[in-house]
């Protein structure tokens, strides 16, 4: 089995619903730090978050686990690593069967105190009597690394199986210094801000927003500042009656208030569900938003298909100029740092060598001033030249993407869910980024074994969450 090292294991996490973690911890007075984008602990370099919701612990199936890889001026770096369950000290609740802790994982900024906070989904936490229900943990960053402060949140109305906190985003929506998070009910949108004191409140209020288009459900959704005045926007998608039939993309603004109802864009979508990321593309200062589906249904079909921020909001949608190829939209960020984000997507079915399905591969395509350089495009496999790992049938490479400055060198480095590898053990690839783009050389390979968690059918990597540099 492939690892790059070997490191002490950490002792596991735990989720009594909602309490914060350590008690007075938190009333030692914090000294704001001037971190990078992403860097938990306050040295300069982004770190990485990646979530196995299938992995076993203290003998519960399913109850999952997170683990925290940190950067370092050669890239991550397994020798420095935190493990997180909810069986480690300070963290709320205990390991139980199905509760699917590291769904989905995300980092930001909450409090304010200028160390990056891992914000961690369980969308199959039961919440009293009510089965997968879902919650959201927010583990607090500290000098050195996570610290012990902890707090537990879900929605004030749990419904069976909703998966609360499988669908989440991180964004500044009021611009006062300190990330927000939105998460998806299935139907609405609940925000909770951040706050200086956030660590202290056992029940965070929260506040929900209906999305343009909704009232039947929602799809993915994500953050980014579409009309460049400051303050982080949410896109949303959502369908009145059925998902397979038609939905609507639709921005809800951020301002000084927080987030506004009246949207500032909103178009017609074939179906919904799509994938969907924000950023940069262009380099005018505004984020653009690309959604694809992994299928298609006639010529209004939605496959990398591009709108570009405005100072208006969401401007018309722009096909992608490139070959037509199903695949999920992972991640925007600037990977060769020339302020243009590029895209990455992935095509987790692509077959191996032997002709072995679903092996997955990547696509990254360069973004430009007029957009998305479709002529440019290329793939990334654990084949290419330089990446460490085999591409081999199931591994699902790419099922999960997301991108950070793990070696603070300017330019977003990528990292790779391929939850399927090693029957289904997992794994994780961290490919640098370069003046040429993502590149082989100095990539690394990891799995569950290299930080001495349990691995077998964790599918580690299910989930990956970083904080792109803009």
């Amino acid at each position: 089995m492939t690892a790059v090292a070997a490191g002490a294991l950490v002792a596991p996490a735990a989720f009594a619903a909602p309490a914060h973690g350590a008690a007075g911890a938190s009333q030692t007075p914090r000294k704001a730090a001037a971190s990078a984008p992403g860097d938990v602990d306050g040295d300069g370099f982004g770190d990485l978050a990646a979530g196995a919701p299938e992995g076993t612990v203290q003998g519960y199936a399913k109850a999952g686990f997170v683990s925290l890889v940190h950067g370092t001026a050669q890239g991550i770096r397994v020798t420095r690593h935190k493990s997180i369950t909810q069986d480690t000290a300070g963290i709320p609740g205990v390991p139980e069967a199905g509760d699917r802790f590291g769904s989905s994982v995300a980092m930001g900024d909450v409090d304010g105190d200028g160390y990056t906070d891992l914000v961690i989904g369980s969308g199959g936490e039961a919440i009293g009597t009510v089965a997968g229900a879902g919650a959201v943990t927010i583990v607090f960053g500290a000098k050195g690394g996570l610290g012990s402060d902890a707090i537990a949140f879900h929605n004030p109305k749990p419904a069976a199986r909703q998966g609360f906190g499988d669908n989440l985003t991180v964004g500044d929506f009021d611009h006062d210094g300190r990330d927000d998070i939105a998460v998806s009910t299935g139907t609405k949108v609940n925000v909770v801000r951040g706050a200086s004191n956030l660590r202290d409140i056992d029940e965070p209020a929260m506040t929900a927003f209906a999305p343009p288009g909704g009232g039947a459900g929602m799809g993915p959704i994500a953050s980014g500042d579409i009309n460049g005045d400051g303050y982080t926007d949410l896109v949303t998608q959502a369908y009145f009656d059925d998902g397979a039939d038609e939905g609507t993309l639709g921005v809800l603004p951020g301002s000084a208030q927080g987030l506004k109802t009246a949207p500032i864009g909103r178009t017609g979508l074939p179906f919904t569900g799509y994938s969907v990321v924000t950023g940069d593309i262009t380099g005018d200062g505004r984020d653009d938003v690309v959604v694809d589906t992994t299928g298609s249904d006639g010529p209004d079909e939605f496959l990398l298909r591009m709108f570009p921020g405005t100072a208006a909001g969401l401007g018309a949608g722009v096909p992608y100029g490139g070959a037509v190829e199903p695949g999920t939209a992972g991640v925007l960020a600037d990977t060769d740092g020339d302020g243009h984000a590029d895209l990455v997507s992935a095509v987790v079915g692509a077959a191996d060598s032997d002709g072995i399905q679903n092996a997955g591969a990547l696509t990254v395509v360069p973004g430009t001033t007029t957009g998305l350089d479709a002529a440019r495009a290329r793939k990334l496999t654990l084949d290419s030249p330089g990446v460490m790992g085999v591409m081999e049938g199931n591994d699902q490479f790419g099922r999960s993407v997301t991108a950070g400055d793990f070696d603070a060198d300017g330019r977003a480095d990528l990292a790779v869910g391929a939850p399927g590898k090693y029957l289904a053990t997992g794994a994780v690839s961290v490919i640098p980024g370069s003046a040429t783009g993502p590149t082989g050389a100095g990539s690394i390979l990891f799995t569950p074994e290299s930080l001495d968690h349990p691995a077998v059918k964790a599918r580690f990597g299910s989930a990956v969450g970083a904080a792109r540099t803009r």
